[in-house]
């Protein structure tokens, strides 16, 4: 397996820069940092050469390795032969992205119906907030759902002028 280069001192400071954007986002500076390290060089990579790489401990890209993965920006895979896990950039984690938007506003509606079920009478101040939670969440859904046709069709669009991940990982191999 491909060793992580040196990083050059301007792809630190993009890493950096990762780290610090998405830690606002409440993804922690860490994270942040895999997700730019993991955008930059694609993987397939080992937590022990993610964690040299960055220079932090292998606990702490364990932890934050794995929001990625459920986040759906990295993926986790094993290699025939070889007990190590890995992980690399995900083919598409800006449509995961979306996805996970999604399906959190669907829970959020959910909670909101439950708890709608347990005010009876409309004009509370209960009721008024449930309903405009439930209307918030329903124009959030169908905007995102919006969004991510919207980037599906851009995708297809620009795929014409663009090797995609794997061609691009492929290239890199040879």
């Amino acid at each position: 397996m491909q060793d992580i280069p040196a990083l050059s001192r301007e792809q630190q400071r993009f890493i950096e820069s990762v780290g610090l954007y998405f830690e606002q986002y409440q993804l922690s500076r860490i994270g942040g940092r895999l997700l730019g390290l993991l955008t930059l060089l694609g993987g397939p990579f080992t937590l022990d050469q993610m964690a040299g790489a960055l220079g932090v401990s292998r606990a702490s890209v364990s932890t934050n390795i794995r929001v990625l993965v459920a986040l759906g920006i990295a993926d986790h895979l094993s290699l025939p032969g070889d007990r190590r896990d890995y992980y690399r950039f995900s083919d598409d984690p800006w449509q995961h992205g979306l996805d996970a938007r999604i399906a959190g506003t669907v829970m959020l509606r959910r909670i909101a119906e439950q708890g709608l079920a347990t005010v009876a009478p409309p004009g509370t101040v209960a009721r008024a907030n449930l309903d405009g939670l439930l209307d918030f969440c329903d124009f959030i859904i169908e905007d995102m759902h919006g969004t991510a046709a919207r980037w599906q069709a851009h995708r297809a669009k620009n795929n014409d002028h663009r090797p995609r991940l794997d061609e691009a990982r492929m290239a890199a191999d040879t």
